[in-house]
């Protein structure tokens, strides 16, 4: 869509809400930009003393900004874009301009759900309930973090249970036959020393790609979520929880299409479908004694992806591909943290194991492509971050990692076994200046990487592993309020180098292979401000600019110097305003799009910049809220014609308009 349009889209929007809220401007509640306590460094911390790019939702947030899953944070989250790979929580992370590719076990951006590590982007998208807050962190965290955190990580907090007894309801019900039902439910057992939290999600909705063959639609989703929370406090030094989730999916086929398919239609006697099963449990303990605390995370994580896709290319044939792939992944970390006078520090070891497996067939009308590959890992790592003041304003913060990683792959089919094994060193060192209470002000130098891994169908006679893909970022940041803490602004400016970059690369015309065969750098800045221009209006604006292009890289088919990195939007926002009365009612409308983002290393095949709009309005009692919402309220179309090599269509999802009605008791 063309931003003119965009423009009037906001301009006609912000006719509706004014017009809805006029009736009670007189009315007053308060707002703040306030601060949070996060642990973005593993250390609890006032979020303005952060001096890191950081973007944060608590939970009265994500209901205002409607997030209901981890693909919703990306709009409002400076240079972050989640890519839909098209189904079953399969999305590709690009933060700052550096990529994920959809069939690597590796990503640029690492997802922490209560310390249970998710580093690639098979279902990276979960199911958000009973959250305390999310942390989006831009920049490499690789020394805190570890590996696959190149360029940022997203980490997740589940809500402690305590003393207080919550009880919430919450119903859906919307366009396309949109039905979903949450719950929560959490309070003590024992009071001061047991505490339990449960939390529950149904959610189904019909799908917009019409089977002209069969009737119906292709892509009807349904899921159930579970999550089980529970806390022991023996003493007031020691902290136990226990948290288990469970997310199941009955979806139908992808909303993809060949792109010569007929559009938003598919015509096939094979209907696809998707039931994808992801099953996380963590044990968190900590202990505090004397100056120290010590802090154990033990995780493990099951994905099992069942699918059959169905993939229309007109006129000649259908492609399918039916797959049965598990991954695994158990983790421990082991922190200790410390002050003394002037030093507050953090030291750590974590190790992890992988286990994959990889079933699949392809099949056409005429042949079939059976698979069996194994992928097995194991990694161990060592850090250490420390934070010394060298007076009241200024600060030195250093940390260094070591990380070891091992993997193995197999396919038997193929007769091929494979080992690789790599280590890395991840230093960062940083400089904080406090000018006052209201402004702080930072600068970065720090590495990244991304780990290495394989590519079985190399070309005849080339490497089928690549190496580790690194990057060096230079940052300078401020964070700053103004006006009694009305106005909040927070601002970063990038440059990243990026060495031995992971590509496919053609040796020879019809012949490829993975390789650190580019060269690329990324630089640009993120904004964010939020404004209280009285007790019930608020105004929000964030801003992400990043241009990744390709200093060296070329191959047989060409030469790709200063091309844009595939999958990388020049940028992206978010604007809009929002107004909460002391007497319950709620108005909020927001604007946010995407720049534009090619889909190859040639960039012949990319998206056009689009622009969304997003509608709420209801009133909020005590006991219960009721809200009436349009997500994409113009019906906006922002397909991606030719991702993944150019072959494919997928579809981006219709308008949505629906309510919700929760009820506390």
């Amino acid at each position: 869509m063309k931003n003119s349009y965009g423009i009037f889209n906001l301009g006609l929007a912000l006719v509706l809400f004014g017009a809805v809220t006029a009736a009670f401007a007189d009315q007053r509640a308060e707002m703040t930009t306030g601060t949070t306590t996060v642990t973005a460094q593993k250390v609890e911390e006032n979020s303005r003393d952060v001096p890191i790019s950081l973007t944060l939702f608590d939970a009265y947030s994500m209901e205002d900004k409607q997030i209901e899953s981890v693909k919703d944070i990306a709009p409002y989250t400076p240079n972050l874009m989640l890519f839909d790979n098209s189904g079953g929580g399969n999305f590709s992370p690009t933060m700052r301009g550096i990529k994920t590719r959809g069939d690597s076990l590796s990503t640029s951006v690492g997802m922490f759900i209560d310390g249970i590590p998710i580093l690639n982007s098979n279902g990276f998208d979960e199911v958000l309930m009973d959250i305390k807050r999310i942390e989006v962190l831009k920049g490499p965290q690789g020394t805190l973090y570890g590996k696959d955190t190149q360029a940022g990580a997203i980490n997740i907090i589940t809500r402690k249970p305590d003393n207080e007894a919550r009880r919430k309801i919450k119903a859906d019900l919307g366009t396309d036959n949109k039905r979903a039902i949450l719950l929560n439910v959490s309070g003590p057992l024992l009071k001061d020393r047991f505490y339990f939290g449960i939390a529950g999600k149904h959610y189904e909705k019909d799908g917009f790609i019409e089977n002209t063959k069969q009737g119906g639609h292709t892509d009807d989703r349904e899921h159930n979520f579970g999550k089980l929370n529970l806390r022991f406090t023996p003493s007031d030094n020691l902290d136990i929880s226990f948290i288990s989730s469970k997310l199941k999916r009955d979806d139908g086929d992808n909303a993809v299409n060949g792109v010569q398919g007929e559009n938003r239609k598919i015509s096939t006697d094979i209907m696809g479908y998707d039931e994808s099963e992801s099953t996380s449990h963590a044990l968190k303990i900590s202990y505090d004694f004397n100056n120290y605390r010590f802090e154990s995370i033990t995780t493990q994580r099951t994905f099992e992806s069942i699918t059959l896709g169905n993939y229309h290319f007109p006129p000649t044939s259908d492609f399918h591909l039916e797959s049965n792939n598990t991954y695994e992944r158990a983790s421990q970390e082991f922190r200790v943290t410390g002050a003394a006078n002037r030093l507050t520090w953090l030291a750590g070891l974590y190790a992890d194991k992988d286990d994959n497996e990889y079933e699949f067939v392809q099949f056409s009308s005429s042949e079939t492509y059976p698979t069996y590959q194994t992928i097995e890992g194991d990694s161990f790592g060592v850090f250490l971050h420390g934070d010394y003041a060298l007076s009241q304003r200024f600060s030195v913060l250093a940390g260094i990692r070591y990380d070891q990683d091992n993997k193995t792959f197999e396919d038997r089919g193929m007769n091929l076994y494979l080992e690789k094994s790599c280590n890395e060193i991840t230093p960062k060192l940083q400089v904080k200046f406090r000018k006052n209470a209201h402004h702080m002000f930072y600068a970065t130098v720090s590495k990244g990487y991304r780990s290495g891994g394989f590519h079985p169908y190399a070309a005849a006679g080339y490497s089928k592993d690549y190496d580790t893909e690194t990057l060096w970022n230079y940052e300078l940041g401020s964070k700053s309020t103004f006006f009694n803490g009305k106005l909040m602004l927070n601002a970063a400016v990038f440059y990243m180098d990026i060495n031995d970059m992971q590509t496919k690369t053609s040796p020879e015309p019809g012949k490829s292979y993975m390789a650190n065969a580019a060269k690329a750098t990324s630089k640009g800045f993120e904004l964010e401000a939020n404004a209280n221009i009285s007790k019930s209006w608020g105004l929000f604006a964030s801003f992400g600019y990043s241009d990744a292009a390709f200093d060296e890289y070329s191959d047989a088919d060409g030469n790709y110097q200063g091309n844009k990195n595939p999958y990388a939007p020049e940028y992206n926002y978010n604007i809009g305003a929002q107004y909460r009365s002391g007497n319950g009612f709620f108005s909020r409308v927001d604007i946010n799009g995407y720049g534009k983002t090619y889909f190859d290393k040639e960039n012949k095949n990319s998206r056009d910049a689009y622009n969304l709009v997003n509608l709420k309005i209801g009133y909020e009692a005590e006991n219960y809220d009721v809200y009436c919402y349009a997500k994409n309220l113009f019906d906006t179309e922002y397909d991606s014609v030719g991702a993944h090599g150019g072959y494919f269509t997928i579809y981006s999802p219709p308008r949505e308009i629906g309510v919700q009605l929760a009820y506390r008791f």
